[in-house]
């Protein structure tokens, strides 16, 4: 690894251009190679990945590594160059709050020690020295604790960085890390006092479903010192959930992200499944942030600081992103014309959801037609299935009394399976009310009787049918109904059977593994209509048409030319 861009007066700039920085195409290419090769083993990855996944614990590959600690460290020392001590330690501080077996602070001090080296000073006192006097580390778990104390010789608290006094005062030059994943309600049921404490402490905890490493990505900014930088690495879900809207408006206002590496839909962490970015955030305000995005290829451009607010981030770079602002230019978002609902979940669709034949025995009054994501078809009719559905119209939820007096062979049939419904979410539904569904969101207007269009919260693109018999949509699915005049269901129909939809969601979404995208609400609100000067009857005619499916084609260059894009961007 060279250590040029690590010394005084030969920083490499982090500024992007052909084989220029840590963050080009082509040394982010490389990376891809080296991340795609075998996996690094270690006390770490053999840890059972049940118990990984329970503590959101995912450990990060060794040249990811060596660029997250990189770019840190050379942000710094450009900016401002430390005092170098006689015994080779820089006065400096390197905080990794989440250190799991010290890593990133083992980087840190190869790192810095090869840099004392170019100033001719002794490597292995040099790196004891930096080891002893500028690395902290935090670490919950006392195993790991253990090993990263023993491996770097430097200062680990066992504690929980977030909450304990050890992290309340630190103050450091760079912090570096991969802090735990783990969404609120898992963090709950692996511990409920860490989540109550959290609740509501940061913008990042204060709405929906948070996440933990959202609350490492914010507290990051109070460790760092004036002048000091942050680089974790985290899932891309905050740059456009819902419930991170609160954290990109605070982030965003200090302008203080740097630079963005989204990896898309490569998978970085042996054995689990993740969508992951590098955040690179700075103490000192930015005026552009670098965006690095891994598509069929890497792409590296800039985007003003100063269009990033609380609203989901358009991260596209080059041409992708002049079309992708050209289509946000058209005409309303969606959000704006019509209303965008996730399906209401059971937590157990094979009780809840039947087939004509099992339900032939029950009262009809609680069984619906319902629509997952699977049995949404371009332009389609739906399967007959049918969904118990132990609540009201209104969403009210039937008590035990009513059920068992006014609807008895429901009551059996789900007595039946009473064990399976109660094991859901570790006992959560334990107790007379057991057949709960697991979120019962939405409920009454999903019920409506009013036509909707259906889409699946996963796809290759858009696909789409129209509800006309007030089926129960399921949380792998979204519905979707308009609120205005200006937008009907046939142009809505049109447009989530084109190209569009999944233009639109790689390049403001987060891609998913084999070609996939998601249409969830948060994706789907911002997605641009077009004029609706320029959609013809004839597309909305032909959409609604009983041959539709087999015209898709034509559908699609017809939604092209309303939107006004050439036939080279749309499938370019």
């Amino acid at each position: 690894m060279s250590v040029d861009y690590l010394i005084q007066g030969k920083v490499k700039p982090l500024v992007p251009g052909p084989e220029l920085g840590r963050l080009s195409p082509a040394a982010l290419a490389r990376l891809s190679s080296q991340l795609a090769g075998p996996a690094a083993t270690g006390a770490d990855e053999a840890r059972p990945r049940a118990r990984r996944r329970e503590q959101g614990a995912y450990f990060t590959p060794e040249p990811l590594v060596e660029l997250v600690v990189g770019e840190a460290l050379s942000a710094r020392l450009r900016r401002s160059p430390p005092r170098w001590r006689d015994d080779g330690s820089p006065e400096l501080v390197v905080l990794d709050p989440a250190a799991g077996d010290g890593r990133f602070l083992a980087a840190a001090a190869d790192l810095l020690a090869e840099a004392a080296v170019a100033r001719g000073l002794d490597r292995a006192a040099a790196r004891a020295a930096i080891a002893r006097r500028c690395l902290v580390g935090i670490e919950r778990d006392p195993e790991f604790a253990a090993l990263a104390r023993a491996r770097l010789g430097a200062t680990v608290h066992c504690a929980e960085a977030l909450l304990s006094p050890v992290g309340r005062d630190l103050s450091a030059d760079v912090v570096v890390g991969n802090p735990p994943y783990l969404r609120s309600i898992r963090l709950g049921l692996a511990d409920e006092r860490l989540r109550q404490a959290l609740r509501g402490r940061y913008a990042a905890t204060s709405h929906g479903e948070w996440d933990l490493y959202a609350a490492f990505l914010e507290q990051a900014m109070d460790w760092a010192a004036p002048g000091g930088e942050v680089a974790l690495v985290v899932p891309s879900r905050w740059l456009t959930a819902r419930c991170a809207a609160l954290l990109r408006g605070k982030l965003a206002e200090a302008r203080a992200v740097r630079a963005l590496v989204l990896f898309g839909a490569e998978q970085i962490f042996p054995g689990a499944t993740t969508y992951a970015s590098v955040v690179f955030l700075s103490r000192a305000r930015q005026d552009r942030v670098i965006v690095a995005r891994h598509g069929s290829t890497w792409q590296v451009g800039e985007v003003p600081a100063g269009e990033l607010d609380r609203a989901p981030w358009r991260l596209s770079v080059g041409r992708r992103r002049a079309l992708v602002e050209r289509l946000a230019r058209q005409g309303p978002p969606l959000a704006r014309v019509a209303r965008v609902a996730k399906g209401a979940g059971t937590n157990a669709d094979p009780v809840f959801v039947l087939s004509p034949e099992a339900a032939a025995g029950l009262e009809p009054t609680l069984l619906r037609p319902c629509l997952r994501g699977r049995d949404v078809e371009a332009f389609g009719a739906a399967r007959q299935l049918r969904v118990l559905v132990p609540y009201a119209r209104d969403g009210r939820f039937i008590e035990p009394d009513e059920l068992r007096s006014r609807y008895p062979r429901a009551a059996d049939y789900l007595a039946g399976h009473r064990g399976a419904l109660e094991q859901r979410e570790r006992g959560r539904f334990r107790g007379p009310e057991f057949y709960r569904f697991g979120r019962p969101q939405n409920m009454a207007w999903l019920s409506a009787p009013a036509p909707k269009l259906v889409v699946p919260d996963v796809a290759r693109g858009g696909r789409a049918l129209i509800d006309r018999r007030a089926a129960m949509v399921l949380d792998s699915a979204y519905a979707i109904r308009p609120t205005a005049g200006e937008v009907s269901l046939g142009l809505l129909l049109a447009i989530f059977n084109s190209g569009v939809v999944g233009l639109w969601l790689r390049e403001t979404g987060v891609p998913l593994r084999g070609g996939y995208v998601r249409l969830k609400t948060a994706y789907l609100e911002p997605l641009p209509l077009p004029p609706r000067s320029r959609f013809t009857a004839a597309a909305e005619s032909a959409a609604l048409a009983r041959d539709a499916a087999g015209r898709r084609d034509e559908i699609d260059d017809l939604v092209r030319r309303a939107y006004g894009v050439d036939r080279s961007d749309w499938l370019g």
